[in-house]
């Protein structure tokens, strides 16, 4: 498994919610938080060391992902 990258795009209240979530799905340990501007922050979410949390690591990308199409959709 590799790194996932994701923007957020904090001037959004549900988009603020949603990466405070992701981080909480993912866990703060693997988890590194780069800050673009004032609005923008980047996630990039790693795999642990350990290759038995990979089936974890899919399903919790997959809520990640679930959630970014269902608010794309919305938008």
């Amino acid at each position: 498994m590799h790194e996932v990258i994701v923007l957020y795009d904090l001037s959004d209240p549900d988009a603020w919610e949603a990466a405070r979530r992701h981080r909480a799905y993912w866990g703060r340990l693997y988890t590194d938080v780069f800050s673009l501007d004032l609005d923008r922050i980047v996630l990039v979410f790693r795999p642990a060391p350990d290759e038995d949390w990979r089936g974890f690591e899919r399903i919790r990308l997959q809520w990640i992902f679930e959630e970014l199409e269902s608010e794309a959709g919305a938008a």
